[in-house]
């Protein structure tokens, strides 16, 4: 009962949305035409990331992709996508290129989601080894050994599709950067439009239209939503050939330098003279910029440390602990567009409204999944727990003593992966930031609007930076 009732709470804001949102839907206009786009962009998006990480997945299986490697890959991953987005604007600015919008936005994605798709398929693709064996051997060969080895990957490919195509139709700060100077919309960034228009008679309800129509785009990815494999099964592949190896870091180099080598001649030179001239101290002279990184640490530090905390204290309580991660997963796998404009609707009439608590509850809300899920995944710790009570220990002591100490490397390690990406979190702070409440992606942004590019990349570098502490977190092959 306890859980059901935490379960319609959590709904709250979702509930508002909808509730607010169904009387403007026939008005909503342009926005079918914003949501076709957002759909075809997101399908073609997940078409090319799904289709690169199968083929890096490959790659590294064949040629022996180590550590390093993996890790080159990745860094692309961990930067924030809103900074992928301006280092590939300035990248092709670098190299005298200029795409439309659409395309742009489809390069920043696939940039930025292929390692994430890698991540998702190459376990799958280890448990295939054995077939791969076996067909080999019964001369199963060429194109035939596809009509082998895909029904079983199926499921792996639909699952891993459904989460990358959540996260490309809720990107907020990829659009905004890349869509919005050349009038290119996605629906994240028209309910923006709409919540801070002065001309609308009512920004809100034509926002939750918005929101509505994300939600209804997202709600069939949801259905193939599974938690994700960590290993593979597979023994391995027994010969590994360098040529794969030398594509695969070949793709992980050329990627990361489109994403950041605009990023460092912005920031690093002068753009009339071409000399080294660093713009990070004018970039941290700017108030809004210092007030922004303040309230980001602070937001992020409090929604890792509080997640976490939750997290821990459920964790002896088994069933609860995985009802409620169940729930969050909502929350973490649903377009942010959705939550931030459900929590406007349920908390505009409470002293909440337009303050940093707002960004935090939603801080938690988001990424509350991330800090259940690094406990769940940890060491399996209840064994070790009964063995303490044997020796006398009561529940609470030989969980203090023996059950959270052994929980402390999956805590770190949640940690690691929770505060970068609170730190650089663009999509809720945009819809729930008040004058005052400024966090680090509202400033970038800000910068960016203003003409300030060296500024912004100067921000962005140092968010690529912190960003990249996951990395460390890394415990075993992926």
């Amino acid at each position: 009962m306890a859980l059901v009732a935490l379960a319609g709470v959590l709904a709250l804001p979702l509930l508002a949305l909808l509730g607010r949102a169904l009387g403007h839907l026939a008005e909503a206009g342009e926005a079918w035409d914003v949501a076709l786009n957002s759909l075809v962009l997101s399908a073609l998006g997940t078409l090319l990331t799904l289709g690169l990480g199968l083929a890096l997945g490959w790659m590294a299986l064949l040629g022996g992709a180590g550590r390093p490697l993996e890790g080159l890959l990745l860094l692309g991953y961990f930067i924030p996508p809103f900074v992928t987005g301006m280092g590939v604007l300035f990248s092709l600015e670098l190299f005298g290129l200029r795409l439309p919008g659409a395309l742009a936005i489809l390069l920043a994605w696939t940039l930025h989601y292929t390692p994430l798709a890698y991540v998702l398929l190459k376990p799958a693709l280890g448990n295939l080894l054995p077939s791969l064996r076996a067909a080999r051997a019964h001369g199963v060969l060429g194109w035939r050994r596809v009509r082998v080895l895909f029904p079983p990957l199926l499921p792996a490919l639909l699952a891993v599709g459904g989460a990358l195509y959540l996260a490309l139709l809720g990107n907020f700060g990829v659009p905004a950067v890349l869509g919005l100077p050349d009038r290119v919309y996605v629906l994240p960034t028209l309910a923006y439009a709409r919540l801070t228009s002065p001309v609308s008679p009512d920004p809100l309800g034509e926002a939750s239209a918005l929101g509505l129509l994300l939600g209804l785009l997202a709600l069939p990815a949801l259905l193939l939503h599974r938690p994700p494999q960590a290993e593979a099964l597979g023994e391995g592949f027994p010969t590994s050939y360098p040529l794969f190896r030398l594509l695969f870091g070949a793709y992980a180099l050329l990627a990361l330098l489109l994403s950041g080598v605009g990023l460092l001649k912005e920031a690093l030179l002068n753009p009339y003279t071409g000399s080294l001239q660093p713009a990070f101290s004018e970039a941290l002279a700017m108030p809004l910029v210092r007030q922004g990184l303040l309230h980001s640490f602070l937001l992020a530090g409090a929604a890792s440390l509080g997640a976490l905390l939750l997290a821990l204290i459920l964790r002896p309580f088994r069933e609860a602990f995985r009802g409620l991660r169940s729930l969050l997963d909502l929350y973490y796998l649903l377009p942010g567009t959705l939550l931030g404009l459900g929590l406007i609707l349920l908390l505009a009439p409470t002293p909440l409204y337009a303050t940093v608590w707002i960004l935090l509850l939603a801080y938690l809300l988001n990424f509350s999944s991330l800090a259940f899920r690094a406990l769940e995944a940890g060491a399996r710790v209840e064994a070790q727990v009964k063995a303490a009570r044997v020796h006398g220990l009561s529940p609470f002591r030989a969980w203090l003593r023996v059950g959270f100490p052994l929980l402390r490397p999956q805590a770190l390690g949640g940690f690691l992966v929770i505060f970068p990406l609170a730190l650089s979190e663009i999509t809720l702070s945009a819809l729930l930031y008040a004058p005052g409440a400024e966090t680090i992606g509202v400033a970038v942004l800000g910068a960016l609007n203003g003409g300030l590019y060296r500024e912004a990349a100067a921000i962005g570098l140092l968010l690529a930076l912190v960003s990249a502490l996951p990395l460390l977190a890394r415990r075993g092959p992926w």
